[in-house]
C-alpha cells in the first residue's frame, strides 16, 4: 500500500505504474491530480463514488457490512478531514440491476503534491476474492443438492431469533423425515431420489411464506421454521398442508413416484434457550408418530420430554452395561416334535442390571434399536453364543453336532461389513458355520429387499443355515419365501396358540407347514407351551419346536446341568428331554 511520506514531490511519480496497486492523487477539491496505470485500468470509471455520492446513479455506495455510505463517510473526505486510512478498508459499489458488485480495498492519508496538500488514496481490486468468499460462504450455509439452507444455517437463524424478545407459541419449528425414501433410492437409484428431494425442496418453498425458512438437515430430513404463528391450530394446519403437496405425484424421469412424511411440531420460542433444543423437541414429536400409525403430524409436549429423559437415561444405563459385561445369554432348546430330542438352541439376550435384577429383551430391545445400540449388542450376541457352543462341543460330546440360532437387527443387515463381521467372529470362536443359524425377521426383507439378496447368498455359501422368524407377524407376503435362500420357516406363536380351537388359525397352519415342504423348508413352531399344543403340531407333522413345554430359556449353568443329568441317566442313543407324563 501507499506510503504519503514518499510522496511530497512529482519528480517520483512514474515509479507508481510499476505497483500493483491502484495509486490516486486527489486535491482538496475532489480533483483528480494523478492515477497510475492501475487507477487509469481499473478505477478509472469509479472514481467519483469514491468520493461523491451522485443522486440519481445506477450504483450505490456501501460499506464491508453492506450498509449505505452518506457523502461525508466516503473515505476521501474523512482524509481530507485529517482522519489516515492505515487499515485497508472495503468499499462495495453495488449496481441496481443485481450485476456483480465492484469491490475495492482502499487505504490513504494526507501528503503534499507540488506543495499543495492533496490526498492519496491506494486501492485494490477484490472482486474476484470477494466473489470467492461469498460463493464458499454460500457453500457453508446452503445444500449443495436442493439450495436450501443447511442445518448450521437454519441453526443460527434460529439462535438469532431466540435472542430477540417474542411472544410465546408465536413460532414453530417443524421437524420432517420422508416416508419411503429408501424405497426410492433402492429401486429407482440415487439419480432419481435426488431428483425427488430437489423438488420436494421446491414445493416446500412454495407452500410457506416469505418469514419462513425451509432446510434441509440431510438425507431425508428437513426443518422448517414458521413466524407469526398464532398458536398450535395454525401450526397444524401449515403441517398438514405440507403434507398434502408432498404426496401429490412427482414425475421423476419415467417414473410416477409417491413419498408420505412424518412432520414434528415444536411451538415456541420462549421456553428454549438454544436452536438445538428446539429442533431437538420437534424431532422427539416426529418420533412419536412411529407409534401412531393414523396420524402423520405430532407436537411436543412435556410427556415427550420425559419420555425422551428416560429414553436417555436407559441409552446411558444400556452402554454400560456392554461396557461392563452385565448382558447374559440364556439358551432355549429347539427339539423334534416327534421324539422331543434336543438339535440345537436359540440364543436369547439378558441384562443384569445391577440394581433391577435380570431384564427381559422387552425392557432393553427397543432402547437399542432406537439408539444404534442393537449392532454392537447383536455382534456381542453371535460372538458370545458361538463361543459358548464350541466350549460345549468339546466338553460334552454330545453336544458337538447341535446348532446355535442367533437372531440378526435389520440395522445389522445396515451394515457394508456384516459377511466379513461374521467371518471374523466365526474364525475368533472356531465355530463351524454349519452349526450356525441366523434369524431374520419378515421386516428386515421387506426394508432390505434389492441389498439383502446378495448378503444372504454370501451367509448360506460359507455353510450358515438361515432362518424366517417370527413368520406371520409382519408383512405377511409369501414371495420372498422362494425369492430368498431360506432354509428354515420359525411360525410365530400367535398361530399356535388356540389353533386346535380356532379353524381359521389351524388352516392358517396347516397352509405354512405345507408350503413350507414344498418349498423344501425346516418348519419350527415357537411358544409350544401345552400339550394341546404339542399334540397339534405333531398331528400336522411340524418337524421342531421350542418352547416352555420342553424348556423355559436357561443359562449356561442350567444347560450344563441338563446335559449332566441326561449322560448320568440315559444312553446317548435316548433324547434329552421327554414331556412329562
Amino acid at each position: 500500500m501507499f506510503d504519503s511520506a514518499n510522496f511530497s514531490s512529482p519528480m517520483h511519480l512514474e515509479v507508481f505504474d510499476g505497483l500493483p496497486d491502484a495509486i490516486v492523487i486527489v486535491n482538496q477539491q475532489g480533483q483528480p491530480l494523478y492515477l497510475n496505470r492501475q487507477a487509469r485500468n481499473f478505477l478509472l470509471n469509479h472514481l467519483a463514488h469514491l468520493w461523491r455520492v451522485e443522486e440519481p446513479s445506477d450504483w450505490q455506495v456501501l460499506d464491508s457490512q453492506g450498509q449505505s455510505l452518506l457523502e461525508a463517510q466516503l473515505p476521501l473526505q474523512r482524509i481530507l478531514r485529517g482522519d489516515c486510512l492505515e487499515n485497508e478498508e472495503f468499499i462495495l459499489l453495488d449496481h441496481r440491476s443485481h450485476q456483480a458488485p465492484f469491490w475495492i480495498a482502499l487505504s490513504g492519508g494526507l501528503s503534499e503534491y507540488g506543495g499543495k496538500p492533496v490526498a492519496i488514496l491506494s486501492g485494490r481490486n477484490i472482486s474476484a476474492r470477494k466473489h470467492q468468499e461469498a460463493r464458499l460462504h454460500h457453500q457453508a450455509l446452503h445444500d449443495e443438492l436442493t439450495g436450501l439452507p443447511n442445518r448450521i444455517y437454519f441453526i443460527d437463524q434460529v439462535n438469532q431469533i431466540l435472542a430477540q424478545a417474542r411472544p410465546d407459541h408465536s413460532m414453530a419449528v417443524l421437524f420432517m423425515d420422508l416416508d419411503r425414501f429408501k424405497e426410492v433410492n433402492d429401486n429407482l437409484g440415487h439419480r432419481v431420489g435426488n431428483e425427488l428431494l430437489t423438488q420436494l425442496g421446491e414445493r416446500l418453498q412454495g407452500q410457506v411464506r416469505m418469514a419462513s425458512t425451509v432446510a434441509r438437515l440431510g438425507g431425508d430430513e428437513f426443518a422448517i421454521l414458521l413466524e407469526n404463528v398464532s398458536g398450535a391450530a395454525m401450526a397444524m394446519t401449515i403441517a398438514e398442508q405440507l403434507r398434502e403437496a408432498i404426496i401429490q405425484p412427482f414425475l421423476l424421469h419415467q417414473y410416477e413416484v409417491y413419498i408420505d412424511a412424518s412432520i414434528g411440531i415444536a411451538l415456541g420460542p420462549t421456553q428454549y434457550q438454544n436452536a438445538e433444543d428446539w429442533l431437538r423437541d420437534a424431532d422427539a414429536a416426529m418420533y412419536q408418530i412411529k407409534d401412531l400409525p393414523d396420524r402423520h403430524w405430532h407436537i411436543f409436549d412435556s410427556s415427550l420430554q420425559i419420555q425422551r429423559s428416560q429414553r436417555m437415561q436407559s441409552e446411558m444405563e444400556l452402554r454400560q452395561a456392554l461396557a461392563k459385561g452385565e448382558l447374559r445369554l440364556h439358551y432355549q432348546p429347539i427339539v423334534t416334535i416327534s421324539t422331543q430330542s434336543i438339535i440345537g438352541f436359540e440364543a436369547l439376550v439378558r441384562w443384569q442390571h445391577p440394581t433391577r435384577g435380570l431384564l427381559m429383551p422387552g425392557e432393553f430391545i427397543a432402547t437399542a434399536e432406537a439408539t444404534g445400540l442393537i449392532i454392537p449388542l447383536g455382534w456381542w450376541v453371535l460372538e458370545e453364543a458361538c463361543r459358548q457352543m464350541q466350549a460345549w462341543g468339546l466338553q460334552y460330546p454330545s453336544m458337538a453336532n447341535l446348532t446355535m440360532s442367533v437372531n440378526m437387527s435389520s440395522k445389522q443387515f445396515s451394515q457394508q461389513n456384516l459377511v466379513d463381521k461374521v467371518k471374523d467372529i466365526l474364525a475368533r470362536t472356531e465355530f463351524s458355520p454349519h452349526r450356525l443359524a441366523l434369524e431374520v425377521t419378515e421386516g428386515v426383507l421387506i426394508n432390505h429387499s434389492e441389498s439383502i439378496m446378495a448378503i444372504l447368498e454370501q451367509l448360506r455359501a460359507m455353510g450358515i443355515r438361515l432362518a424366517v422368524d417370527d413368520f406371520g407377524t409382519g408383512y405377511s407376503s409369501l414371495s420372498y419365501l422362494h425369492r430368498f435362500p431360506f432354509d428354515c420357516l420359525k411360525i410365530d406363536r400367535s398361530f399356535i396358540e388356540n389353533a386346535d380351537q380356532d379353524f381359521e388359525k389351524l388352516e392358517i397352519l396347516q397352509s405354512v407347514v405345507r408350503l413350507a415342504w414344498n418349498l423344501g423348508l425346516d418348519v419350527v413352531a415357537e411358544g409350544v407351551e401345552t400339550q394341546r399344543h404339542y399334540a397339534q403340531l405333531k398331528a400336522l407333522r411340524c418337524e421342531s419346536g421350542q418352547g416352555y413345554l420342553f424348556s423355559e430359556p436357561l443359562a449356561p449353568e442350567g444347560i450344563e446341568a441338563l446335559v449332566t443329568r441326561d449322560l448320568s441317566t440315559q444312553s446317548r442313543s435316548q433324547p434329552w428331554l421327554r414331556l412329562s407324563a
